[in-house]
């Protein structure tokens, strides 16, 4: 059976899931655009560029088109979208606040900051994924990464939580249902953050047990 032809680049940009990921793109930026103009709009094109999220890994796994490509501008979309959301739920809300400012920046600071160690750490290291837990200090970070059941519901609970915030605000007189599902979404939400903050201390420990590891074989020359 022959074997399959080595893609060249262009290839890896055209990939089904990288595809898809750029869609995800268009539609996060089009909803920021109309996110104080049309909530409507803004929730529907927000929502799908979430659920997208989950598409594209199906589609890197069914057509076998998964790529460090791929995966790169998974993780960049994810972080971007997340944190301009965050940025339009602290000035949808009125009066803005001091501290609901803090908190998204808070929020922000964490999200990104922790995700970024997480995959620096990863390649400096040497492993193949971010995923790759082995060797963690931290259990819930392990069942995080080990458990595809439960990082869904924590990534989930984390963007709808942010998402009914936001239906909250325009849409809670009319549609109290919204109010009673952050009720479900916030324990999920500030699971995550534990999450957020495990990954980054736990990145950082293994970045400096690296350091002692080298430090260590220079001695020994």
């Amino acid at each position: 059976m022959p074997s399959k032809p080595t893609p060249t680049v262009s290839d890896v940009y055209v990939f089904v899931p990288n595809l898809i990921g750029y869609s995800r793109i268009v539609m996060a930026l089009a909803a920021f655009v109309v996110a104080f103009d049309s909530p409507v709009w803004f929730l529907v094109l927000y929502s799908l560029s979430f659920i997208l999220d989950a598409a594209d890994g199906w589609a890197a796994r069914k057509l076998g088109q998964s790529s460090n490509f791929g995966a790169v501008l998974d993780m960049f979309t994810d972080r971007a979208a997340t944190s301009a959301m965050l940025v339009v739920i602290s000035h949808v809300v009125h009066p803005v606040s001091r501290v609901q400012v803090l908190i998204a920046a808070f929020l922000v600071f964490l999200d990104i900051s922790s995700h970024f160690v997480r995959m620096y750490a990863s390649l400096f290291i040497g492993k193949l994924s971010h995923k790759d837990t082995s060797g963690s200090i931290f259990s819930l970070l392990a069942l995080y990464y080990g458990n595809r059941n439960f990082m869904a519901a924590l990534c989930i609970g984390q963007e709808f939580s942010y998402i009914l915030f936001y239906a909250n605000f325009f849409y809670g007189a009319a549609a109290p249902w919204v109010s009673y599902a952050l009720y479900i979404t916030i324990p999920l939400c500030l699971a995550k953050q534990v999450v957020n903050v495990q990954q980054l201390l736990d990145a950082m420990y293994h970045i400096a047990k690296h350091d002692v590891e080298l430090y260590a074989a220079k001695a020994q020359k």
